[in-house]
């Protein structure tokens, strides 16, 4: 059947959610007038981070399609489509053909019995990841994971609770919250395979920061990757630091430029100091992640990362 990239990981609810789209690409446009309304077409995301297609999409109807201008100065005009989706499938294949984009193979995937079977996924079809937090009991043992975001259809608020209670440590709890994140906006969805690559790349990535942070003296970088900016200890103190210390050479008639160069260089003199973290390279990055950000750069465990994914629903309407 014919088959449609998504490259912003916006995808229907899989029973009967609606959306729709504008499309100025020629190829695909031409594309979903041959499919034609009323007929089915399979919708699949472009990982940006591994710039490659991702076969796991929404096999979706398509309701509707209009012609609208989009600048009308310029009369340039678009293709608008509204689609409904019907179920989670995995494609075979891809193959670029003169009548556009074709999806070979494709399969129905039933994520319930997925995780029946012991291999449990979370969907990320109808609504978007925006955040998350973990919260931690009394005894470090009791962790709590919170995925929010919003409905598509609706904007309404939604989320994903895990409770992972003496499944792991605190320090890998926050690499798990970032990548469950990450896997949801890039492949909208999270498998124990995805779980696990994201966790690399977000440490790896948090590392580089730390690294970058304190060879070039900005603070601001600490924390900073491609799925947003980490809310933890080290990042939180260095935005404070630097925001006392920018004030503080403001007030000595230093100007702007002089005054954060110099706020900068003292902001991570001090979050070193205090967290104890070392400015020797090939040192600082792993303290600055362990020690400052309180992640957690080991590799999971497929077992151990099934575990996890089963304390969390299938997606925030189940």
């Amino acid at each position: 059947m014919f088959a449609l990239p998504i490259t912003n990981g916006v995808f229907p609810r899989v029973d009967g959610g609606v959306l729709q789209g504008l499309f100025l690409d020629p190829y695909f446009s031409k594309m979903l007038v041959r499919a034609g309304v009323g007929n089915e077409i399979f919708l699949f995301p472009i990982s940006v981070e591994d710039r490659d297609f991702y076969p796991v999409g929404v096999l979706a109807r398509i309701e509707d399609l209009w012609t609208q201008q989009v600048v009308p100065e310029k009369n340039i005009v678009g293709l608008c489509a509204r689609v409904s989706g019907r179920e989670r499938c995995r494609a075979g294949g891809f193959e670029f053909r003169d009548e556009g984009l074709v999806a070979y193979g494709v399969e129905k995937i039933d994520f319930r019995e997925l995780r029946a079977l012991g291999y449990p996924v979370i969907c990320g079809a109808g609504w978007r990841p925006t955040g998350g937090y973990t919260t931690f009991g009394s005894d470090r043992k009791s962790i709590e994971i919170t995925i929010y975001g919003w409905e598509y259809e609706t904007g309404r608020d939604v989320a994903i609770v895990g409770r992972l209670n003496g499944q792991v440590e605190p320090e890998q709890a926050h690499t798990i919250e970032h990548a469950i994140i990450r896997s949801l906006k890039n492949y909208a969805i999270c498998t124990p395979k995805t779980l696990r690559e994201c966790m690399r790349r977000e440490t790896e990535e948090l590392k580089w920061s730390v690294e970058v942070g304190i060879a070039h003296k900005l603070p601001e970088v600490f924390g900073v990757t491609r799925s947003g900016v980490c809310g933890n200890p080290m990042t939180q103190m260095a935005s404070m630091y630097l925001t006392e210390e920018l004030r503080k050479q403001l007030k000595k008639g230093l100007d702007i430029f002089e005054s954060l160069s110099e706020a900068r260089r003292k902001t991570v003199s001090r979050l070193t100091r205090d967290m104890d973290i070392s400015t020797e390279k090939g040192v600082r990055a792993l303290q600055g992640l362990k020690k400052g950000m309180f992640h957690d750069d080991s590799p999971g465990e497929m077992k151990k990362l099934k575990d996890i994914l089963k304390r969390f629903p299938q997606d925030p309407w189940h």
